[in-house]
């Protein structure tokens, strides 16, 4: 029998302090819910579940991104049937103004309503906007280079993003859309101290420049622009190098240019075009009108294509956060049946170790009393 060394005890205490440990990592997994709370729970598993929790965060910002394009295109829609509406007031107007039933005050006053739908069609394109951006111009989402380089006072270039080629040179300015086509020119009149503005409305564009000193004060500028497509980022799947930019599969992209409602693209804002007071002239319009009309019947066709592939894309994306969101759950989530049953069994053996560590310390008494028998 010894008393300096209790050994039984130092062994009871030991088993305790580990069931202790034991019952205090179930009550964290049963309040938490997670069988992985710290990295020395599951390392491995750690690591693979908060893989899984940052791709369903990207895919949950990826869903609404793709919602947000559902936006921007029924933004466009609206856009597109007000344009289309105009466009069958107009086709009706020049069907009037072109029969000799009609005088000549009579188209007089046809004139004036058609020319009116014409502006009203511009200032639709003008003004159909998501956050900012035209939508219905051909330039959504073009990306521009700002290629002045200034050899005088040029400054304070302001440009928005529905032109396509603007070009400076010598003592006119011109602005086309990327294609070429539809060129407006201005003069630029070198005033000596004399801030200047040339303003483009058929592009909706417009450039301050600064006081100019003389001619030498302008080098030939130009600015560019790439193709103009919306891009909306609706996955998160990584490829072999861990980047995103290369993998198409991630995005999907909405063209500006097949969205082109602008009176210059449609033929319906050229003068020759839009004069319905002689009768050839609304023979004229009327095959402009048609012209524009199927333009307008492409961009609705383009809208719910992409309509419609954005819906099948939102509901990939939700299947995908759902799948993902198990598969986390399988690595990270606990067992709470399973664990509830290991924390009884702790709670016993915590209770069992109590009364044995108990009884192993009272066991030293054995030896006072023999002391106390001498």
């Amino acid at each position: 029998m010894r008393i300096n060394t209790n050994v039984g005890a130092l062994t009871a205490a030991g088993n305790l302090g580990r069931t202790n440990d034991a019952v205090r990592t179930s009550a964290e997994k049963l309040s938490s819910g997670f069988r992985i709370n710290k990295a020395s729970d599951d390392a491995a598993g750690l690591g693979v579940a908060n893989l899984f929790r940052s791709d369903i965060r990207a895919l949950t910002q990826s869903q609404r991104n793709a919602e947000q394009a559902q936006s921007v295109l029924q933004i466009a829609e609206g856009g597109a049937t007000a344009v289309q509406k105009m466009l069958e007031r107009m086709k009706e107007l020049a069907a009037q103004a072109a029969s000799d039933s009609v005088d000549s005050a009579g188209r007089a006053r046809i004139q004036l309503e058609y020319t009116s739908l014409v502006d009203e069609i511009d200032r639709v394109g003008k003004t159909t906007e998501f956050q900012g951006s035209k939508l219905l111009t051909g330039a959504y989402g073009a990306t521009y280079s700002n290629g002045f380089t200034v050899g005088g006072n040029v400054s304070n270039v302001k440009y928005s993003t529905d032109a396509g080629l603007v070009t400076f040179s010598g003592v006119s300015a011109t602005v086309a859309k990327a294609t070429g086509a539809g060129g407006v020119s201005q003069t630029v009149a070198y005033a000596a101290a004399t801030a200047q503005t040339l303003s483009f409305s058929a592009f909706g564009i417009s450039f301050d420049l600064s006081a100019a000193t003389a001619s030498t004060d302008f080098d030939t500028k130009i600015m560019t622009t790439a193709a103009g497509s919306g891009t909306f980022l609706i996955g998160a799947a990584r490829n072999s190098s861990a980047t995103y930019a290369s993998n198409t599969s991630n995005t999907l992209t909405i063209s500006g240019s097949a969205l082109d409602l602008s009176t210059t693209t449609l033929t319906v804002g050229a003068a020759a075009k839009k004069d319905v007071t002689t009768l050839i002239g609304a023979q004229s319009a009327l095959s402009a009108v048609d012209v524009a009309m199927a333009a307008v019947n492409t961009a609705l066709g383009s809208i719910g294509a992409n309509q419609n592939r954005l819906t099948n894309a939102i509901d990939s994306v939700k299947s995908t956060i759902a799948n993902y969101q198990a598969a986390e759950s399988a690595v990270r989530d606990l067992d709470m049946a399973a664990e509830m049953v290991n924390f009884s069994k702790n709670q016993i053996l915590q209770t069992a170790g109590q009364a044995m560590l108990g009884n192993l310390n009272n066991s030293a008494q054995g030896v006072a009393r023999m002391l106390q028998n001498l």
